[in-house]
């Protein structure tokens, strides 16, 4: 059995995935939390994985009572300064592909949203301010150190992207039959 947060969303449909490229039938249990679903892993009484982000498993891997398998990126995580737990480091993890399950990538992009109809000066002022953010030293600290990926998009980029990853998501939502039509 597998772990994660939600019921239906990103964690259950990356193992629907795992299940697809292995053929294998795992089972999935939500938890309330990422952080829920990493105490079980370690406690080990309750599921034998988990498909959390990197940072959220952080301190169970530190602690040696987790190990990660595989990233779902087309490229070896970056950052982190050194080894993170033992003789591991981020980028010592394999990537899904390179531990034999043909999944090449996958993002779970963070979004900032406006109401509809706003202006497009309000627009244009998040959209730059966040810009300016994404550039700062202390922003690229964030992601070395919680293995996140930098990735700045707006505009047409940001809905390309958003639009490419409805049409692979709603592939697994159909196969798994959870859409209502």
């Amino acid at each position: 059995k597998v772990g994660g947060s939600q019921s239906k969303d990103v964690d259950q449909i990356l193992t629907s995935m795992i299940n697809d490229a292995t053929g294998s039938k795992l089972g999935y249990i939500p938890f309330k939390s990422g952080g829920e679903a990493a105490v079980q892993l370690a406690g080990g009484e309750h599921i034998a994985a988990n498909v959390n982000n990197p940072s959220e498993n952080l301190g169970q891997w530190q602690a040696g009572m987790v190990k990660p398998l595989c990233v779902f990126k087309s490229e070896k995580l970056k950052g982190g300064e050194g080894k993170m737990a033992g003789d591991m480091g981020w980028s010592d993890i394999p990537t899904c592909m390179e531990a034999g399950i043909a999944i090449e990538n996958y993002s779970m992009p963070r979004t900032v949203w406006l109401p509809a109809g706003v202006d497009q000066e309000v627009v244009d002022y998040y959209a730059g301010v966040l810009k300016k953010v994404s550039e700062t030293p202390e922003w690229a600290k964030y992601l070395a150190d919680s293995s996140q990926s930098a990735a700045y998009m707006s505009g047409n980029d940001l809905s390309s992207f958003i639009k490419n990853d409805e049409t692979a998501v709603t592939a697994v939502l159909k196969r798994e039959g959870w859409l209502a039509n």
